[in-house]
């Protein structure tokens, strides 16, 4: 590998890792932040389902807007949503308890971190297109990393300080973030002399929503199961902190089960390349979808936190190959003049699941309990396992 492409590959790795960091802050401790700050669960569940709501609309428009101007636009979309999340994190400390001004700036702030993903990874296609090579699911296993020690790290730092050091870290690491995105920006002006400008970036025109979704009408069946999926896998996610309660834990249990998921992420990650080499993308993906089910199932059955860990570590054959997979998916079975919108579109369904998992999450809890709320999320995962195995396509 050209010294130019070990660069770039650092310079993105570094992002991913940051990117991940903030997305821990944001999906594991936000219910523990705004518990803090007085918010009830049905309160949470619909800050997080505006949140998604907001990302689900911005996401396709923004993919638009970037498949119009040529991806060179990437590194800026970034910048900013970095920026406007920074400046309303810091409103938010000054806020007073459970009020409307807190609600609505959790709600941008959620909308904006997962608007960010998509970005993060079409970054690389971009990257890719000056004639390097990015290795991608190396610095996804190194987002993995950096997202199990900083859930880990704000686990111990919320136990032992206070909740504030949720939005205090938030700020600092959006901060990191911006700076980064820079670094993109310099070396677009400055690229190495073997490094071809991409040739025609706009010759075809992009399609609309409506004609994406006509000419792509199985990847749309695998949009739908993977909404259902990402209903139970955001449920997780959000809520954890009370999944946990209800068997014994608290704080510090969070940080250790979240960092216990991302670790398991990493070995896969990183040998993600070989596996490709053995078994197809699509293949990967089938086996992924599966096994989202899994987890939430021994999840659901789990009496006690050491169980908990145990049933935990399935998510070494469910998101960690469904992250990488998908993202190969997309590029092998989306035409190139839709490969905005082709990536935004999974992280736009993952929203859209997500807005019914905060509503409906946050509405169980507070009537039902954890354990019913549990059951519900493997009866929808179930369903989206199904319907995601009919609508992916068979790749080379």
């Amino acid at each position: 590998m050209k010294r130019s492409e070990k660069i770039l590959n650092f310079d993105y790795a570094a992002l991913q890792a940051i990117y991940w960091i903030l997305s821990g802050i944001i999906f594991c401790f936000t219910t523990v932040y705004l518990q803090f700050k007085g918010c009830s669960n049905y309160d949470i569940g619909i800050i997080f389902a505006f949140g998604n709501i907001v990302s689900f609309v911005l996401q396709p428009l923004v993919a638009g807007y970037i498949d119009r101007r040529g991806q060179r636009a990437i590194s800026g979309c970034l910048r900013i949503t970095a920026l406007l999340s920074l400046l309303l994190m810091l409103a938010v400390l000054m806020m007073p308890k459970a009020s409307l001004p807190l609600a609505a700036a959790y709600v941008i702030i959620i909308a904006g971190t997962m608007l960010m993903q998509p970005l993060c990874i079409s970054l690389s296609f971009y990257l890719e297109s000056w004639g390097c090579r990015i290795n991608f699911s190396i610095a996804r296993a190194i987002g993995s990393l950096f997202y199990a020690l900083g859930t880990a790290a704000l686990g111990l730092f919320v136990q032992s300080m206070s909740e504030n050091a949720i939005p205090v870290s938030y700020i600092i690491f959006s901060l990191v973030l911006g700076l980064i995105t820079l670094l993109f920006s310099t070396k677009d002006k400055h690229r190495p002399d073997t490094v071809k400008a991409p040739a025609a970036e706009a010759a075809e025109k992009p399609s609309g929503i409506v004609e994406f979704v006509l000419e792509n009408k199985r990847f749309a069946i695998f949009l739908v199961g993977c909404s259902l999926l990402y209903f139970t896998h955001s449920l997780l996610s959000n809520f954890m902190i009370e999944f946990i309660r209800n068997i014994g834990g608290d704080s510090s249990d969070l940080g250790g089960v979240t960092a216990i998921m991302a670790l398991t992420e990493v070995p896969v990650m990183l040998l993600f390349t070989r596996l490709t080499r053995r078994f197809s993308v699509s293949g990967l993906l089938r086996f992924s979808v599966a096994m989202f089910t899994a987890k939430a199932l021994l999840i659901y059955l789990s009496p006690c936190v050491e169980l908990l860990y145990v049933a935990v570590l399935l998510q070494a054959g469910s998101f960690a190959i469904f992250v990488p997979a998908s993202v190969h998916y997309v590029d092998a079975v989306i035409a190139k003049r839709n490969a905005a919108k082709g990536q935004a579109s999974v992280t736009a369904v993952i929203a859209f699941g997500s807005t019914f998992s905060g509503y409906v999450g946050g509405l169980l809890l507070d009537t039902t309990s954890p354990s019913f709320t549990l059951l519900v999320g493997v009866i929808a995962s179930a369903v989206g396992t199904l319907i995601a195995l009919l609508g992916i396509q068979k790749t080379r």
